[in-house]
């Protein structure tokens, strides 16, 4: 740990806001290097002078300019490089090297599929795709996808609905539309790293919340709203990730019942809602008037179309046409006319069944190799808790030396949530299931192997 002691008679202002600006100057002139740990807050406010109080005050403010780093368990340390918001990128597999990391869609051929509805759009009114046109789409394309969605047990409106970029697009435009820049967010201790770093950008604090096997605990949830104020809650209710809890209907009345409560809005990505095969009633059918409803076409279908969709609720109908507007605009036509054609041409369901049978075969490869890991049928994603002594990051290094990607648990930690040791292991992203099942032997003989005897901390 570095004893790190400023002198903070050279700044002006607040004791607080006097060692922010310390830690910002020292960190910007090489004496706080990325990475580097600093003292407790007791340590340095016993140094300083001054109150526990003060320091962690100061501290919580460089964290929310991004300055720091905290986990609980881990300390505070300067961001970097390193830090895992700046690792979450895509990363390829080549002849040794195999990535359980992201959770892309399986690999099929859907240029199959595409190229038909390519030629169609390509003979057909090609110019009229080509132009600007409205920030929610046309009315005729939000009602064919309002028609899909309701099919599928999703209660909707066509005045309610518009298209985004993709679901992280749909999170961006969520946080500017309820003017949730800077303000407090409540989420799942587990989340994901993509709403992670947009909060970030945003200055959001986030806190993260305690999960069961269900996923986030509404005692939990109730328990945050009546000692801080927050007006967001994000949450994925079915295949949460990286856990894949799934939230029974009970759950799911509950979480809306103390968000009426508190009068707390929510943000529900529903990226993963139709890869199972049972699926429960979404959150927006419970509270349409509270309920900020993500989707995409990215996991189910292609994941560069580039396609989402929001229910908004119609009191943040305005705030979203905007927010999308100083975004992007619009999404293209062009785009969405083809999303159009895979929905109107029944296309989407097959595609979603294909992944369903091949998910299913690596979930069987999973149950028998690491039988310790959670798992849930048409999940793209396995959650594997680690024996002791190991740590997720160095079980994640030690993976990676032999050639096989995972996702480590920092990498989902919400604000200062004090993460499981555990890592993600992503089914869905090798080419076949042999390059899946040699990915979990290695991951097995490592677990097998003696472990660390000292355990990075």
């Amino acid at each position: 740990m570095t004893i790190w002691t400023p002198n903070l008679d050279a700044f002006e202002g607040p004791l607080y806001l006097k060692l922010v600006k310390a830690i910002e100057q020292a960190i910007h002139g090489g004496t706080l290097p990325p990475q580097t740990r600093l003292p407790t807050m007791r340590a340095l406010a016993d140094k300083l002078g001054v109150t526990v109080g003060t320091v962690t005050r100061a501290y919580a403010e460089a964290e929310r300019r991004g300055l720091l780093a905290a986990r609980v368990g881990h300390g505070t340390w300067v961001r970097g490089e390193a830090d895992p918001a700046n690792e979450w990128v895509i990363r390829n597999e080549d002849s040794h090297r195999i990535e359980l990391w992201q959770n892309l869609p399986v690999q099929l051929d859907r240029a199959a599929i595409i190229k038909p509805m390519l030629n169609e759009l390509a003979e057909g009114d090609l110019n009229a795709l080509l132009g600007y046109d409205k920030e929610a789409g046309r009315p005729e394309q939000r009602q064919l996808f309002v028609d899909w969605l309701t099919g599928l047990g999703v209660n909707c409106r066509e005045e309610h609905l518009l298209f985004s970029h993709g679901a992280q697009h749909g999170i961006m435009l969520a946080l500017l539309a309820t003017g949730c820049v800077g303000e407090t967010i409540l989420c799942e201790g587990l989340s994901y790293p993509g709403m992670l770093g947009n909060a970030r950008q945003l200055k959001n604090q986030v806190v993260g919340l305690p999960l069961d096997e269900e996923g986030l605990i509404p005692a939990a949830l109730d328990a945050a709203c009546r000692q801080r104020r927050a007006k967001l809650l994000y949450l994925t209710p079915t295949l949460q990730n990286p856990t894949t809890a799934v939230m029974s209907l009970a759950r799911r009345e509950a979480i809306v019942a103390i968000a009426r409560r508190h009068d707390l809005l929510i943000i529900e990505d529903d990226v993963n809602g139709l890869l199972p095969e049972t699926t429960t009633p979404p959150l927006v059918n419970l509270a349409p008037e509270r309920v900020i409803y993500l989707g995409s076409l990215a996991k189910i279908a292609c994941g560069g179309l580039r396609v989402g969709f929001v229910l908004t609720p119609p009191a943040l109908r305005n705030g979203f046409a905007q927010a999308m507007r100083l975004s992007s605009w619009m999404v293209s036509p062009l785009l969405i006319e083809l999303a159009c054609k895979l929905v109107s041409q029944h296309q989407i369901m097959p595609l979603i069944e294909l992944q369903r049978r091949i998910l299913a075969r690596r979930g069987e490869l999973l149950r028998h190799l690491l039988p310790g890991a959670r798992w849930q049928p048409g999940s793209m994603h396995a959650w594997l808790p680690l024996p002791e002594p190991w740590r997720s990051q160095e079980f994640a290094e030690a993976a990676n030396a032999l050639d096989v990607g995972v996702a480590s648990g920092e990498h989902f930690a919400a604000g200062q949530f004090a993460a499981p040791q555990g890592v993600r292991l992503s089914l869905s992203q090798p080419a076949t299931d042999a390059r899946v099942a040699e990915g979990l032997e290695r991951l097995a003989g490592l677990l097998r192997a003696a472990p660390p005897t000292n355990p990075l901390l």
